[in-house]
Order: structure tokens, then sequence, then C-alpha cells
């Protein structure tokens, strides 16, 4: 009786760790937590605040999974940019994701395009990528990422395998080692490229070897009313409507997403945490040439409106569904 109590909690112990390392059927989870927008806006204005020795870059992720059946099931195009800039790309790339029983992990092989600006924007219209084969694309050997579902089930970790993945810089000719440690959550994605030379020596990276922590973004639509005089009084309650101007069907997000009102001032929104932990949504007024908080009003950070009322400016933003 022993035995076959034995024999059936070793085959129990066998299924259950099969079934947690099972690549194929965790691919659903992850393609669905990976799609989206992500932003550390958050990060940088803790960082900022608190002063922080060696603050990160902002950067804002997009990931939008394509149709290409020719490249695989699996398929993102992937637009990078810094500042809150759209127009600032850093970085577009194709990412492919399969299951590798080998590894026991979901493989991400990462392609560069040979023509970037042929296929800039390409989450917003996907025609752009038409055409494409695996012949067409680069993937450096030993770049890939192996992504392992923790055993709480709530956390992907990515990484590469130790010193594999060598490129040549385009900028200095010289021979980088990247490495890549990475998070996933239904809600964040966290990201530490480094890169050293051969000799060991810093390349890039932070250097206090804290990760990126992008929040996904909210995308809200929305509009904007400002007086034509420039007058930042409170004048505009009973300003006839020729004397403002306004915009309409505004998009932006939750993240430190940021819509022009005109060339003195703009609106913002940011989910943000204060230093008693307390945590908001706030929709904020700057002016453009310094950057300072004019005016700002806050709400819940899962609310899906928010507004505010100057008399002279108003805003006003609903989460797109």
């Amino acid at each position: 009786m022993k035995k076959i109590f034995l024999i059936l909690s070793v085959l129990m112990l066998f299924a259950l760790s099969a079934a947690a390392q099972n690549p194929a059927k965790e691919m659903p989870l992850m393609m669905k937590w990976f799609e989206g927008r992500f932003d550390n806006y958050a990060q940088t204005f803790e960082e900022k605040e608190s002063k922080a020795e060696f603050p990160h870059e902002r950067i804002h992720s997009i990931f939008t999974r394509v149709n290409l059946p020719a490249i695989g099931e699996n398929v993102f195009y992937v637009q990078q940019f810094m500042d809150g800039d759209e127009a600032k790309i850093y970085r577009q790339r194709l990412y492919v994701f399969t299951a590798n029983k080998k590894e026991k992990a979901i493989e991400l092989k990462i392609y560069t395009f040979s023509d970037e600006k042929a296929v800039m924007n390409a989450h917003l219209d996907n025609s752009k990528l038409n055409g494409l084969t695996l012949e067409k694309l680069d993937s450096p050997k030993g770049c890939e990422v192996y992504w392992r579902l923790n055993k709480a089930g709530d956390k992907f970790e990515g990484s590469m395998k130790k010193d594999a993945c060598k490129v040549v810089s385009k900028r200095s000719g010289k021979t980088l080692i990247i490495t890549d440690d990475l998070f996933l959550t239904k809600d964040e994605i966290w990201i530490n490229d480094q890169a050293k030379d051969e000799q060991g020596n810093y390349v890039f990276g932070n250097k206090a070897n804290i990760h990126h922590k992008l929040k996904r973004v909210r995308m809200f639509e929305g509009w904007t009313a400002i007086l034509k005089n420039g007058s930042t009084e409170m004048t505009g309650q009973d300003a006839p409507a020729e004397d403002w101007t306004g915009q309409r069907d505004l998009m932006t997000y939750d993240q430190g997403g940021t819509v022009k009102i005109n060339d003195r001032f703009s609106a913002q929104l940011a989910q943000l945490t204060y230093r008693n932990g307390t945590k908001v949504m706030t929709l904020k007024i700057i002016e453009n040439s310094t950057g300072k908080t004019v005016a700002y009003t806050w709400s819940n950070p899962d609310a899906t409106r928010i507004g505010i009322n100057l008399r002279w400016v108003q805003a006003g933003f609903t989460l797109k569904k």
C-alpha cells in the first residue's frame, strides 16, 4: 500500500511539474498580458521627487499583435519612444514568440528591420508589414529571451542566456555583450537592459541595476477649450463662444500622456503615488515653456472620467472602451 501511495505521489508531482512547465499552455496568458502600451512615467516622477542618484529615462513601449503567418503564429510589432514624445522613436522590432519544449520556456526571438522608416508606426497601419519574410529580417544569435511563469502564476520572468547575446555597435564598431532581465504581469512590464564591452566596461543600462518599471496605460479620449485672448484670469465664465478656441477627439493615456492645448499650455493625465502611499489619477494644466504645473485636479486611480474648469481653460477626458 505504501509503495502504491509513493508511486501515485511521484506521478502527481511529475504531472504538476509538467503542467507548471508547459510553455504551450502558458502562451495564451502571456500573449494577453504582453499586448498593449506601457510607460514608466510614474517611476521617473517619483525619482525626480526623491532626487535618485541614477534616475531612469522615461520610455514608452507599444506592443501590437500582428497577423504575419509567414513569420509565426504569435508575432508583435514593437515601437518604443522616449520622453513622452512619440517622435523620439529609439527602437522598432518584430517579436516572435514560440513554445520551446527543450528550454521549458516561451522563447522570444527579436528581429530587426532593414528599413525602419518603411515600417514606422506599423501599429497604426499593419499593412506596412505586408510581404515581410524571415529572409528580410535579421536576428542576432544568442539574443533570445526565455520567459517562464512563476509558481504563483502571477508573473512571467524573462532572461537571456549568460553572455550569449553579442552584437556589433553601429556607433563604435565594438562588440557589445547584452543582458536582459524582465518581468511581466497583467498590469506592468519591468525591463532591465544592460550592455558591456568585451573587457567588461559599462556601455549602457541603469547603473543602480534597477528595472525600468513600465505600467500598462489606459487610453482616454477628450477635449480642451481655452480663451483666445490668452487670459489666465477667471474671466471665461460668461465669455461668448467666439472667444474660445477648442479641440475635440483628442487621444492620450493615463501614464503621463500629454496633449497640447495651445502654444502656452498642455493637459496631462497621470497615475501617481503620493509619498504617503495614496494613489490617484491627475489631470494637470502644464506650462509648455517651463514644464510647471499651473493647476490640477485628481480622482481615484481607476476613474473613467476626469475634467477641470478654471474658467479660462477647460479640459475633460473619458476612458476609451
